[in-house]
């Protein structure tokens, strides 16, 4: 027996919904997560909208999620793993399975182990510092445009060695592809298109340049897999569109919704600033925990099979709404608490299975070291006006935050 949503129940794969999201709910449905973890746990979601799959099964249980996501041989990325249907970037490692999917991870693998990653510390603090410093000449400011966009994009473009004059174009093409349902970022669906298209033609001509000087950058060591075999020219295009999307606006939705939750939760701010010197790892998983910056992803089914006790047919579409297994209260104790000292945190913002982010720990080490120098120059961080959401029902983006500082 086919199982629907139990009515009335609002979209939750509705951009509209993320993008009216109540601050007081941290931005997402979470009672309408609730209810469908209680009443319809895995449900046949029909779309009228023709940028979407026509039907979909959403997956909004901790538990459902993990198995989904860890089960790589039943539930494949060969067909998609985006809810829309527009904006599909083929050769790109997250449309990969099994041994296709490894080779593309093994050619950067060892760049993004904790140990490797750790090398940038101190290049990243120069960075935050002089970041943090730009937008505090000015006492009040948009946190997103000053600091939470700023951090990320030119971690990135260091990593890839994008010049400088380059960089605010690049952003701008980045933006209209990962976010193709906000026409803040891209009018129309051409546009986002031009920013794909762009972004290829761009990330082409500067591998050309790079090949003939290479150096220790990221796409240097993508150049080295395409002249060695590891990867075609054409992977190598999409490998550095999914590193500029993934890298630039997941870590930017997770530092302002982290600074909007210790603006409204001050005993934790207080907390963390007593730890301000070292910020240990647990407070930044929580953030990621909360921010949820990926809200869902989806599956291909291999063969029929059940999820949360529904019948899933072999070809069907399995979405995993990663903010409702966030706020899974089997999974967390207390989960609408922002809770810095939360211990385990199980999360499931990176994913669980061998699809799981392969640049973790480069975000948790920015994160990590931007608030570090926030806290350091600031005594106090205010709230001014409304936060305004992203309309995107895959991205958790915020579009504005404008705060007031007190310096240190």
């Amino acid at each position: 027996m086919t199982t629907t949503a139990p009515p009335p129940i609002v979209d939750i794969l509705n951009p509209a919904v993320y993008e009216d999201g109540d601050p007081e709910s941290n931005g997402l449905p979470l009672s309408s997560y609730t209810r469908l973890r209680d009443e319809a746990p895995c449900y046949l979601h029909q779309s009228q909208d023709p940028a979407c799959r026509d039907r979909v099964w959403v997956v909004t249980r901790h538990e459902d999620i993990v198995r989904v996501d860890r089960d790589a041989e039943n539930f494949v990325n060969a067909h998609g793993v985006s809810f829309q249907k527009f904006g599909a970037t083929t050769g790109s490692m997250i449309y990969l399975d099994g041994a296709d999917h490894r080779r593309h991870r093994n050619v950067l693998r060892a760049a993004f182990t904790p140990r490797a990653v750790s090398i940038y510390a101190q290049s990243f603090r120069v960075l935050a510092r002089e970041i943090v410093t730009m937008a505090m000449r000015k006492d009040s400011f948009d946190f997103v445009k000053e600091i939470s966009v700023e951090m990320p994009l030119n971690v990135m473009c260091d990593l890839l060695e994008i010049p400088q004059a380059d960089r605010r174009q690049f952003l701008a093409w980045i933006n209209a592809f990962a976010v193709t349902t906000d026409p803040r970022f891209a009018a129309t669906p051409e546009a986002a298109m031009d920013g794909v298209l762009r972004t290829r033609r761009y990330t082409l001509d500067l591998a050309r340049t790079r090949r003939a000087a290479p150096g220790p950058d990221l796409l240097s060591k993508l150049i080295s897999a395409v002249d060695t075999g590891s990867l075609a020219e054409d992977e190598l295009q999409a490998f550095a569109i999914l590193l500029a999307g993934a890298g630039t606006d997941t870590t930017r939705n997770a530092l302002s919704h982290g600074i909007h939750a210790l603006i409204r939760n001050p005993q934790q701010l207080a907390w963390l600033r007593d730890r301000a010197d070292d910020i240990p790892r647990g407070p930044i998983e929580e953030i990621i925990r909360w921010a949820s910056p990926v809200i869902h992803f989806g599956r291909t089914v291999v063969a029929d099979t059940q999820v949360a006790g529904q019948q899933v047919c072999a070809g069907e579409f399995v979405v995993m709404v990663f903010p409702a297994g966030n706020f899974d209260p089997a999974a967390f104790d207390e989960p609408t608490t922002f809770d810095l000292s939360r211990d385990p945190n199980p999360h499931v913002s990176f994913g669980v299975g061998p699809h799981s982010c392969l640049g973790r720990h480069v975000a948790l080490l920015e994160i990590k070291i931007l608030l570090e120098e926030l806290l350091y120059a600031t005594s106090r961080i205010e709230q001014t006006g409304p936060i305004k959401y992203t309309r995107d029902s895959r991205l958790r983006g915020v579009h504005n935050l404008p705060v007031t500082v007190t310096r240190a």
